[in-house]
């Protein structure tokens, strides 16, 4: 998910731009470049308000609507009308068949993930927003940077609106209980150790929510974060030694009986947040996305803290971080109002989205205040998250996977997960999986050139 290299997390912002420096979602100061609609010219009729239509998969009441108001009341001639649809398959089909719609058509869109975001611009869905950023005087470099935008052919064609970090959870009490320390830098080898200390009889010692976050792809993308499904010669990586040694290390976490088996979690649906708050996992892989999930006492009351170390890496010292940018903000090729569009874009990359903060969308402001991210991050629940920990994975340097290549990429994200699974099962061997990745990544890739 990881679109760009990452500086220094105060400098990328902590994707969570808005913090840009103590501004306001109700229209406080702020550091970074001013965006915003005064003194620009509408593209509607004069004396005609302008109504746009703002798509995006967060609840409403969790941040985007407070943000909607505070654009209204200071921008009376141009009113934004935010959708909520459900970042699931039918929810994106559902945005994606409005985008081509006449009717009810989003203006401003916002993908989740680089697959989502690639099909919508391979489909030429989105408007090209070079002129449209100059004319909204936004400067990307100041406020996100330009090496964390991949570009389509020379083009940008979206902005990141935050910046996600993964990082491992834990039950405090259940790391004093196996007599361990909160890990600072950690390898994958020591994450599946320190799983098999942490398990108990009462208490698995990881949980992992496989069909995204399991060992085999944090090895392929720790070990090789730029284009990391792809050789030079333009092969699938499918038959890296890194990735195989992911794999023996699931299958070690599954077998040891340190994690929930991997057919009950898909079956069960079980998720990693409820497994940790529930008391049913020592440590989870998470990150910024479960801030919201950590202040929900009321269905999981509990006795512990949670705390926050960085994702273990494939490399030893390596400061990969498997997630990104991401909350792809995008135009509707068909909009009528573009420079409308992005003048709220713009205002809310640099000052707009303080709101949406607390429910865990960290900006992608670089000028974000990170200090000032994890006390609205934490607010009232600082007796149930860990701030000095959150502060310093959130302030620590990382770089992120980036993925430049995308030929079959969707495909071969499907491929790496069937086979992962089908070895961690048994269904086959180590061998057998490295021969099966390698042999149809390769012919997915094939089909597509």
């Amino acid at each position: 998910m990881a679109l760009a290299k990452w500086k220094r997390l105060t400098v990328v912002a902590a994707a969570v731009a808005l913090i840009a420096s103590g501004c306001s979602g109700n229209g406080g100061s702020q550091t970074g470049p001013a965006a915003s609609a005064e003194g620009t010219s509408s593209t509607a009729p004069a004396g005609e308000t302008v109504k746009l239509k703002y798509w995006g998969a967060i609840p409403p009441e969790n941040g985007p609507q407070k943000v909607v108001d505070a654009w209204n009341a200071q921008n009376p001639n141009i009113q934004v009308e935010y959708y909520r649809y459900v970042n699931d398959e039918p929810g994106n089909t559902k945005l994606d068949t409005a985008l081509i719609s006449k009717n009810d058509a989003p203006d401003i869109f916002v993908s989740y993930g680089e697959t989502h975001l690639n099909r919508r611009l391979n489909a030429g869905m989105a408007e090209p927003l070079g002129e449209l950023i100059a004319q909204a005087k936004f400067d990307v470099d100041t406020v996100i940077g330009k090496d964390n935008i991949i570009e389509v052919k020379g083009q940008i064609m979206y902005l990141p609106a935050i910046r996600l970090l993964t990082a491992v959870l834990f039950n405090e009490n259940a790391l004093k209980e196996a007599g361990l320390t909160l890990p600072k830098d950690w390898t994958l080898e020591e994450f599946a150790d320190t799983a098999a200390k942490l398990t108990t009889p009462q208490r698995k010692g990881v949980f992992m929510g496989v069909t995204s976050d399991n060992l085999a792809r944090f090895s392929l993308l720790g070990s090789k974060p730029v284009d990391s499904y792809y050789k030079e010669d333009g092969t699938s990586n499918f038959d890296s030694a890194s990735l195989r040694r992911g794999l023996e290390l699931q299958k070690q976490l599954t077998d040891g009986k340190s994690m929930v088996p991997w057919p009950e979690v898909i079956a069960s649906k079980l998720l990693p947040q409820n497994e940790l708050l529930s008391n049913k996992a020592a440590m989870v892989m998470g990150g910024t996305h479960n801030i919201r999930d950590l202040k929900n006492t009321a269905d999981f009351p509990r006795d512990f803290k949670v705390l926050f170390a960085p994702n273990p890496q494939a490399v030893p010292g390596g400061n990969i971080n498997y997630a990104g940018f991401n909350d792809f903000m995008s135009i509707n090729k068909n909009s009528k109002y573009k420079k409308e569009a992005m003048q709220f874009i713009a205002w809310y990359l640099t000052k707009g989205n303080e709101d949406m903060i607390p429910g865990g969308r960290l900006p992608s402001n670089k000028n974000a205040d990170i200090d000032k991210v994890v006390e609205l991050f934490v607010g009232e629940y600082g007796a149930q998250i860990d701030k000095p920990s959150l502060a310093e994975v959130l302030k620590k340097e990382y770089s992120f996977p980036k993925q430049l290549r995308t030929e079959a990429y969707s495909d071969l994200s499907k491929v790496l997960l069937d086979e992962t699974e089908r070895y961690v099962m048994g269904v086959q061997t180590l061998d057998q999986t490295m021969q099966q990745l390698k042999s149809k990544a390769d012919k997915a890739i094939a089909e597509v050139k």
